[in-house]
Formats: structure tokens, C-alpha cells, sequence
């Protein structure tokens, strides 16, 4: 697949999921200002639907938290905006007061730097776009309640689905490392260093899909906290969780693995067969392992094949990096068996114990 194939494909996952989110947060834009001006009866309420799309904007990819703070800070910026602006009129140097105003308020409330930028933007679009008269001062900090508001309950009660995002980072992360794994096997068996030197560079770049996991899963038990019908799904975020850290572990044992088999091929090391064929069992394994959480399945299967791969390690590998590879594949054969719900203290045993036995 080329770059132009993979951008292509990469776009057209992205319009896909965030389809749903784009039309939420245009009809309730839309919502939010009927509200405002057949409801309540303000003749031209914009800071509603503007309020709207800022909230909604942030939860279609971010947490919940982040929509809220957000909220905050366009309430606080168009409140203290009007305030200030009607006692002392428009201007430039009140443009000034006001925005120096709007930051000390903010910062009362030790919040962060997302609420606090977007008071101040609030507090300069009240005291320019449209300044403030005596009769009907706070009307557009009562279309951005209006707007934040419908936002946030639009947020809660057609959140996205607490689980994709999670199952689609853990799939791209275990699919990392089976990859790493298979390329490694590749190279140590032909003796290629370019193409170790490929897959220590893919090796190293893992880490981002770690933390955007890390983000999904957070993300997720938000939307469960806050919509009753996703918190059945409770339970498989929590296994995901679970797993978030042991796989981060493998992923740092697979990047020492393939900088060592790199090193092996660079100065001539014999790679024994045994341990190009354990590399490829456990890219099988890890494989087996990523159907099995993302699919929510028991994963019995992936710990019984985690096992049986644990027998097959050799003792030792041919030479200093081999052997190095050797221990590392050990590490992460501790690593997927916590992942895949074994007491770590016990994995470590079971790898420890075949270790033995292969010495003797």
C-alpha cells in the first residue's frame, strides 16, 4: 500500500467515525438557537450556537472534562466581558481591562489553560462584535448558558460508543507489536539490516498510539459515568484498561528486542532457527491475543498459546544480542500473559520455572 492509498484510507476512517459527531453538533447548533430566540426571545442570540459548536467540537474527539471547562470559559469570558464593558464602555484600552479581567477571574478557579484562553476570546468578541447597551446587558451570556448547555446534554445523552475508540487503539497497538515481531524474525533469518534497521525505527514509534489509548479508555469511562445506557460496558473497559499497561511494557521490550537484533545481524551473529520460529509463535500469539480483548472474548486461548510458547524459548541464542533478544522475548512473554489476565507474580513463575528447565 502506498502513502497516497494509506492518507485515503485514513481520511475516509476519519469522516466514518466522525460522521454521527458532525451531525449532532450541527442540529444542535441549530437547536440552540431556536432556544435562544423563539424561546427565550432574543432577536439575534449567535453566542448560542456558538457556544453549541465549541462544547460539542471538543467532546467529538476529546473527554467530557475538556467540553466542560470549555462551557466554563465561554460563560465566564461573556459575563465579565459584558460586565466590564457596559460599566466602562468600549475601546481600546478597555478591550485591555477586559481581557486582564476575564484572565484574573478565570484564574480563581485554578483552572486550565483551555478554559482560560477561550474566556478571554469570549470576553474580546462581547466587546467588539457587537458592545453591550444598559437594557439588555447579560442577554448573551444567557444565549452561551443556552448554547453550552444543549451542548453538554447532547454530549450526555447521544454520547459515541464508550468502546471504539479503545478497541481500535488496543488493535492498533498489539498490531504494532506482531508486526515488530514478524519483521524482526524476518531479518534475523535473512541477515538483513536494513530491514532491522526498519522495524527498530517502527519500534520506536509506538509510543503515540500508547497514549492515544490511554486517552480512549479515560474517554470512554467518561461516557459511561454520564450516559446510562453505555455503562454496561463498564466491565470490557475495564479489561482494556488492564491490559493498557503490560502492552506498554511489551512494546518497550520489542523496541530493546529489535535494536539488539539489529546489533546481532551488524556484527555477524548466527541466528539459531529455534529462535526465529519463537519470534514467530509469539507475533501468532500476540495476534490471538488482540481478537480475543478487542472481540471482548475470554482470553483463555491467547494465555494457554502464551504458555505453550513459554516452553519453546531457548536457553541461550548464539551470542551476546541473541541472547539479549532471548531475555527480552521472556519479558514479554510476561507482559502478554498479564494482558491477558494472568497475576503477573504467576507469569513471571512460568516463564521463570521453563527457563529453568531449558538450562538444565
Amino acid at each position: 500500500m502506498n502513502r497516497l492509498e494509506r492518507l485515503a484510507r485514513s481520511r475516509a476512517r476519519r469522516l466514518r467515525d466522525s460522521g454521527l459527531p458532525v451531525l449532532q453538533c450541527a442540529l444542535a447548533a441549530g437547536v440552540a438557537y431556536l432556544v435562544a430566540r423563539d424561546v427565550v426571545g432574543h432577536p439575534l442570540p449567535f453566542f448560542a450556537p456558538i457556544a453549541c459548536v465549541l462544547v460539542l467540537g471538543v467532546s467529538v474527539t476529546n473527554r467530557l472534562r475538556r467540553s466542560v471547562e470549555l462551557a466554563a470559559g465561554v460563560s465566564v469570558g461573556v459575563a465579565v466581558g459584558d460586565l466590564i464593558v457596559v460599566l466602562i464602555g468600549p475601546g481600546w484600552w478597555q478591550i485591555s481591562v477586559v481581557v486582564g479581567l476575564t484572565l484574573l477571574a478565570a484564574l480563581l478557579f485554578d483552572v486550565g489553560a483551555l478554559l482560560l484562553n477561550q474566556a478571554a476570546v469570549s470576553a474580546v468578541l462581547v466587546a467588539t462584535l457587537q458592545p453591550p447597551g444598559t437594557t439588555a446587558a447579560f442577554s448573551r451570556w444567557i444565549d452561551t448558558i443556552i448554547g453550552a448547555a444543549i451542548g453538554l446534554a447532547t454530549a450526555a445523552t447521544l454520547p459515541s460508543h464508550p468502546l471504539t475508540r479503545a478497541r481500535r487503539g488496543l488493535t492498533a497497538l498489539l498490531t504494532e507489536l506482531e508486526q515488530v515481531l514478524i519483521g524482526t524474525a524476518d531479518a534475523l533469518d535473512a541477515a538483513d539490516l536494513e530491514a532491522a534497521a526498519a522495524v527498530l525505527a517502527r519500534a520506536r514509534a509506538t509510543q503515540g498510539r500508547v497514549d492515544a489509548l490511554v486517552d480512549a479508555v479515560d474517554a470512554g469511562f467518561e461516557i459511561t459515568a454520564i450516559a446510562p445506557l453505555r455503562r454496561r460496558h463498564r466491565g470490557e473497559l475495564g479489561r482494556i484498561r488492564a491490559a493498557v499497561h503490560p502492552v506498554d511494557l511489551a512494546l518497550r521490550n520489542a523496541r530493546v528486542l529489535a535494536r539488539r537484533a539489529h546489533a546481532a545481524i551488524r556484527e555477524g551473529e548466527e541466528t539459531d532457527a529455534e529462535l526465529v520460529a519463537v519470534l514467530r509463535r509469539l507475533a501468532e500469539d500476540t495476534a490471538e491475543l488482540r481478537r480475543e480483548l478487542t472481540a471482548g472474548e475470554s482470553t483463555d486461548g491467547a494465555r494457554s498459546a502464551l504458555l505453550d510458547t513459554v516452553g519453546t524459548v531457548p536457553a541461550h541464542g548464539g551470542g551476546y544480542s541473541a541472547d539479549v533478544v532471548i531475555a527480552q522475548i521472556r519479558s514479554m512473554l510476561v507482559d502478554l500473559l498479564t494482558a491477558a489476565g494472568m497475576d503477573r507474580d504467576e507469569a513471571v513463575t512460568a516463564t521463570t520455572s521453563s527457563r529453568l528447565g531449558r538450562d538444565e
